[in-house]
């Protein structure tokens, strides 16, 4: 069954004009380099809107399995460009609002 990474975050108010370029740079980086993303089963990105925390966003990475996480993750995430991008990127979030777990499919 899945496991899914869930990043959740707020952007910096002062940041939030650098977010939406950042987004398109990872989403290109995304689509240029498809064989670093192979095993990913999906990857979504939600703005919540109401209730919670006004404005964070929800990052969910699917795989299908922890070892398969840990295996695509090293590759992507060693990878130049992905570097920089997450360098990047971490520069733009509220880092108190920043979290990440990993969810296992129950049924």
């Amino acid at each position: 069954m899945s496991v899914f990474v869930v990043e959740t975050y707020v952007i910096r108010a002062e940041k939030r004009a650098e977010f939406k370029p950042a987004l398109e740079e990872f989403l290109e980086f995304k689509d240029n380099n498809a064989d670093l993303f192979t095993g990913v089963k999906s990857w979504k990105l939600y703005k919540q809107e109401f209730g919670g925390i006004g404005g964070m966003y929800i990052e969910m990475w699917e795989y299908e399995d922890i070892a398969e996480m840990d295996r695509i993750s090293t590759r992507i995430f060693s990878a130049e460009g992905m570097k920089k991008i997450q360098k990047g990127f971490h520069l733009l979030v509220e880092p108190a609002t920043f979290s990440t777990s990993l969810w296992t499919q129950v049924a």
